[in-house]
């Protein structure tokens, strides 16, 4: 993977890159966020936007995950669950029928 500075991305935009048109993955690097960028073409754009979908469906499954751990939510036993489940539930219900 290769690496440029967002600084220099940013002021020169894709003449950062160079001529070369590689199928290898960028990395952005700037003092607070890091970006990939990964070529699409015609013939791989399907494969990219998955790969794209399931990263994001694993980031937000860890990011769940994180905050269950600091909310102390991961500590619930099964029977916890289940009457959070049964609440939940029985408002949904309530509130259809009050609409």
């Amino acid at each position: 993977m290769k690496t440029i500075p967002l600084r220099d991305f940013q002021r020169e935009g894709a003449k950062a890159f160079g001529v070369t048109r590689s199928i290898e993955p960028w990395l952005l690097v700037g003092r607070e966020q890091e970006f990939v960028l990964l070529p699409v073409t015609p013939e791989n754009r399907s494969a990219v936007m998955d790969l794209a979908e399931g990263l994001a469906a694993v980031m937000a499954l860890r990011q769940d995950q994180a905050r269950s751990v600091d909310e102390g939510l991961n500590q619930l036993s099964l029977e916890e669950i289940d009457e959070e489940i049964r609440n939940a539930r029985k408002d949904l219900h309530r509130r259809k029928h009050s609409a």
